[in-house]
């Protein structure tokens, strides 16, 4: 039989006085989880339905532009994987 230290067994008499604490059951854990995945996606369905705002619009097509433009004007360079942004620069 395992021995209680005397705060344990207060804990546990309050317990069971009281209705005490349960551990949840498998069904219990697997029906929140279920709600809380159900919620989840139609919250995540909901936000990928709104509009995108137009001014974000207008900067991600800025953006993309300015990225072609520069790739297509300047092809990187080749230069080797150990090389540091410093040492780039320098050669």
């Amino acid at each position: 039989m395992r021995t209680l230290r005397p705060d344990q067994t207060m804990i546990m008499q309050d317990q069971k006085e009281g209705g005490g604490m349960r551990a949840p059951h498998r069904r219990d854990i697997s029906a929140r989880q279920d709600l809380l995945g159900k919620e989840l996606r139609q919250l995540f369905d909901e936000f990928t339905q709104e509009d995108v705002p137009d001014d974000l619009m207008r900067l991600a097509q800025q953006l993309q532009g300015a990225v072609q433009a520069r790739t297509e004007a300047d092809p990187p360079a080749e230069t080797p994987p150990s090389m540091s942004p410093k040492e780039k620069d320098e050669a």
